[in-house]
């Protein structure tokens, strides 16, 4: 519970929530035994969800606006 009016923010949980039917694994269709590598812009928006051994995918995702420095 977070701020004056102790609210919960169940959309940035990331991890089961005990007790409850609120899986973050099958709300975001994540495998719990493979994982996944997920990336988050400092907005904290979800920009891309992929199984762990996605390097290419994620390459390609940050080669899209990413630059080589000089």
């Amino acid at each position: 519970m977070k701020g004056p009016l102790g609210l919960q923010d169940y959309q940035k949980a990331h991890a089961p929530v005990p007790g409850t039917d609120r899986d973050i694994f099958d709300l975001r269709g994540i495998d719990r035994g493979a994982g996944a590598l997920v990336v988050v812009r400092p907005d904290q928006y979800v920009s891309l969800l992929l199984p762990l051994d996605g390097f290419v995918e994620l390459d390609d995702f940050f080669s899209g606006f990413m630059v080589e420095p000089r």
